[in-house]
C-alpha cells in the first residue's frame, strides 16, 4: 500500500509539513488553565477568558470569509496566522485581565481568517490539479496534525520543566510564523479573486439560512439530533480544560505533566475515530451514538471514586475516546437527512449551535468551579448527558 498518491506530495507537501510542525509547537492549550491561574485569575475568569475566542470566531465568520473571497485564500489565512502569531507574543507579556480579554478576541477573529480560508484554498487547488487526491488529503491531514500534537505533549513537558510554564507562549508564537514561512513561500493558490458585493450575498445568505433553519425545525429527526448536539457541547465543556485542570492540581499533578496529558488525549483521538470505522455498521448510527453516549456518562460516574491522578488519566483518556468513537457516526448520521442544496447552511448551523454550547459550557465551567468545585462541575456531564439520550431517542427514523 503507497503512502501517498502519485503527484501528492508535489501539489500538498508544504501543508502536510506545516500541519506537523505547527502542531508539534503548539502545545500552549495544553497549560492554558495553569498559566491563567498562576497570573491570581479565578476559574470564572478564566471560563470568560477561554469563552472569548470561540465567541469573536461565531461573530467574525461571516465578515472574514467575504475578505476572502475579494482577495484570496491566500491572503487570508496568512494574515490570520500573522494575526494569531502576534497574540500568542503579546500572551506571553500581558498580565492584566482586560487585555489578556482582548488579546484572546482578537485571537478568535484571526481564527476566522485562517480556518475555513485554509480548507477552500487546498481543496480549489487539489480540484484544479488531481480530484481524486480530496479524500487523501483529509485523511493524511488528521493524521499530521495528531501525530504532532503527541509530540507536542512531550516537547510541552520538557520545555515547561525547564523554562517555566511562562515559555509555552513562544513555541506557538513561532508555529505560527513558520507556517507563515512555509505557505508563502511554497504553497500556491488557483483560486481567481473576485469582487463580492457584500449586500447582495447578505441577503442570499439570509434566504438560505432562512430556508434551512425552518427545514430543521420541522424535520423529526434533525430537530432531536440539533437539540442534543447543543446539549453535549455544553455538558463537554463544563467537564474539559477549566475543570480537569483543578481537579488533576488538587491531586498533585505537577504542571509539567499537563503535557503528558496532552499527548494521552492525542492519541486517544486517534484510536476512536478507528475504531469507530471497524464497529459503526451502516444504518445503525443512531444506536451506537446511544450507545458510546451511556459508557461516557458511566464513565463520567467514576469521578466520585478518584483520588489518586493517575486514575483521573485514565478516565480522561476514556473519556476522549469515546467522545472521538461516536463524531465519524454523528457527521454520518447527520448528512443522512440534509439535502443537497442544504447542506453547507445546515451543516454551518451546526457548527454556530455547538460553538454556543461550548461558549456557555465555558464560562459556566469557572463560576461553579469557584462554588461547587472541579469534582461535582465534571459530573454535571452525566445528568445533561442523559438528557442528550432521551432526545436521541425520542428519534423515529421512518418520520
Amino acid at each position: 500500500m503507497k503512502l501517498f498518491e502519485k503527484g501528492e506530495l508535489r501539489i500538498l507537501w508544504p501543508f502536510y509539513l506545516e500541519y506537523f510542525i505547527a502542531s508539534m509547537l503548539f502545545f500552549a492549550p495544553a497549560f492554558f488553565v495553569v498559566y491563567f491561574s498562576k497570573l491570581s485569575l479565578s476559574f470564572a475568569q478564566i471560563g470568560v477568558l477561554l469563552a472569548i475566542t470561540p465567541l469573536t470566531s461565531l461573530l467574525f465568520e461571516i465578515p472574514t470569509g467575504a475578505f476572502a473571497d475579494i482577495y484570496g485564500r491566500k491572503a487570508s489565512v496568512l494574515l490570520g496566522y500573522l494575526i494569531e502569531g502576534i497574540c500568542m507574543l503579546s500572551f506571553f507579556f500581558l498580565k492584566d485581565y482586560y487585555f489578556l480579554l482582548a488579546v484572546a478576541g482578537l485571537w478568535g477573529i484571526g481564527m476566522t481568517f485562517s480556518s475555513g480560508s485554509k480548507d477552500a484554498w487546498i481543496v480549489d487547488m487539489i480540484n484544479k490539479k488531481d480530484k481524486k487526491l480530496i479524500p487523501n488529503f483529509f485523511n493524511k491531514m488528521q493524521i499530521f496534525i495528531s501525530g504532532g500534537l503527541a509530540i507536542s505533549g512531550l516537547l510541552g513537558v520538557f520545555l515547561v520543566g525547564i523554562f517555566g510554564i511562562k515559555i509555552i507562549w513562544i513555541p506557538a508564537m513561532i508555529s505560527y510564523f513558520i507556517s507563515i514561512t512555509l505557505l508563502s513561500i511554497f504553497a500556491k493558490e488557483e483560486h481567481k479573486k473576485q469582487k463580492t458585493h457584500i449586500k447582495g450575498s447578505t441577503k442570499t445568505l439570509y434566504a438560505q439560512s432562512k430556508e434551512t433553519i425552518a427545514y430543521g425545525y420541522k424535520h423529526h429527526v434533525l430537530f432531536y439530533y440539533l437539540i442534543a448536539t447543543f446539549l453535549l457541547m455544553l455538558a463537554g465543556s463544563l467537564s474539559m480544560q477549566v475543570s480537569w485542570t483543578p481537579f488533576l492540581k488538587n491531586l498533585a499533578f505537577p504542571d509539567s505533566y499537563f503535557g503528558y496529558l496532552w499527548t494521552i488525549m492525542a492519541f486517544f483521538s486517534m484510536l476512536g475515530p478507528m475504531a469507530s470505522n471497524k464497529f459503526l455498521k451502516k444504518g445503525k448510527e443512531r444506536n451506537f451514538i446511544v450507545t458510546s453516549l451511556i459508557i461516557t456518562i458511566l464513565i463520567t460516574l467514576l469521578i466520585l471514586a478518584v483520588n489518586n491522578w493517575a486514575i483521573a488519566l485514565l478516565i480522561i483518556a476514556l473519556f476522549t475516546f469515546f467522545i472521538d468513537l461516536r463524531t465519524p457516526a454523528s457527521q454520518v448520521y447527520f448528512h443522512r437527512f440534509i439535502p443537497g442544496k442544504l447542506r453547507a447552511t445546515m451543516g454551518s448551523i451546526k457548527s454556530m449551535i455547538m460553538s454556543i454550547g461550548a461558549i456557555l459550557g465555558t464560562i459556566a465551567s469557572g463560576y461553579l468551579v469557584d462554588i461547587i468545585g472541579a469534582r461535582y462541575t465534571i459530573l454535571l456531564y452525566a445528568p445533561i448527558a442523559i438528557f442528550a439520550v432521551i432526545f436521541y431517542l425520542k428519534i423515529k427514523e421512518k418520520k
